[in-house]
């Protein structure tokens, strides 16, 4: 595959935007470091489902541990079924992820998943955690059962580390891997990886494409432990300023123009912000401003990890 390509995979802005996958997070919960809107209204949270779908996302990313998410998705999906029976009903496509526990059973959780959600599948079964994929084997079983009932069609993993992204390439039972991956989280820590995970045949899912919000916080109100971030953040705001990008386009593009990368996982907490994401969609970007990102190097990459941060 030839470097570039790699890098700057030009597409319609039709298959660009099939890419994305909307993450429900902030549906179910307030979350993100630079989130002030809060969690959405259902009616908010409604429309945000709504306008994804008519502009052509068919693919929701959601989890048990999500707050409402699951329930609120079920009752759209429950809601625009009713509402308009006769011109065809809006339903997503459903990734899932799921904590394991020893006891944890599949076979008997999965129905009340489907039920939650008012979908007949699951797009795929995600491993919360790396971890667990060793840790509990008895679930491999119930993941391989309910892929060949169909009730689920692929078995994915959630990924933080490249430890992980290495040795999840490396494993039969899984499908697709998600991983954290943006304009500093980028080719320069993540190539070789999702090099060996293409090439195993694995489906790559990423996250983090503006690091919940960082990317747009004031650099006046990163906590203390973020400090260390700020020069690279400046260095991507001036690379915005420089090339007449928005921040935002600079950094979903990066990521979409991947052609390494199956399914570009984003969140919003309002419409007008999924909108605005939607509109900053580009049919091609300059391998310049790939390779200007790609010369950025963040020297602790545990900052990158929401995970670790403390506010």
């Amino acid at each position: 595959m030839n470097e570039e390509n790699v890098r700057t995979d030009a597409k319609t802005n039709v298959e660009l935007v099939q890419k994305l996958v909307l993450g429900t997070v902030q549906l179910g919960m307030p979350y993100g470091i630079n989130n002030n809107a809060g969690q959405p209204s259902n009616d908010e949270a409604f429309e945000i489902l709504r306008t994804a779908f008519q502009h052509g996302i068919r693919t929701l990313d959601t989890a048990d541990a999500y707050g409402s998410a699951m329930e609120r998705i079920g009752e759209f999906h429950t809601l625009e079924a009713r509402n308009n029976a006769a011109s065809g009903q809006i339903r997503f496509n459903i990734i899932t992820k799921f904590h394991a526990e020893a006891t944890t059973n599949l076979l008997q959780k999965t129905p009340k998943t489907l039920a939650n959600l008012d979908v007949p599948s699951l797009w795929c079964y995600q491993f919360h955690r790396f971890s667990d994929v060793a840790a509990f084997p008895h679930i491999h079983e119930h993941l391989l059962e309910l892929k060949q009932r169909r009730v689920i069609e692929r078995i994915g993993v959630s990924v933080y580390t490249n430890e992980e992204l290495h040795e999840a390439a490396e494993h039969s039972l899984i499908d697709v891997i998600q991983l954290p991956f943006n304009v500093l989280d980028n080719m320069r820590l993540r190539g070789d990886g999702m090099r060996k995970a293409k090439a195993a045949g694995k489906e790559l899912h990423t996250r983090s494409v503006f690091l919940q919000g960082l990317f747009f916080k004031p650099l006046e109100q990163f906590p203390p432990t973020l400090q260390a971030l700020v020069p690279y953040i400046e260095d991507i705001r001036e690379i915005s300023a420089h090339e007449q990008i928005a921040l935002s386009a600079l950094a979903l593009n990066y990521v979409l123009h991947n052609s390494l990368i199956d399914a570009v996982l984003f969140g919003v907490e309002t419409p007008a912000q999924l909108v605005e994401i939607l509109g900053s969609v580009q049919a091609h970007i300059e391998a310049s401003l790939v390779e200007r990102i790609e010369k950025i190097c963040v020297q602790d990459p545990s900052l990158l990890n929401p995970a670790t941060w403390k506010r």
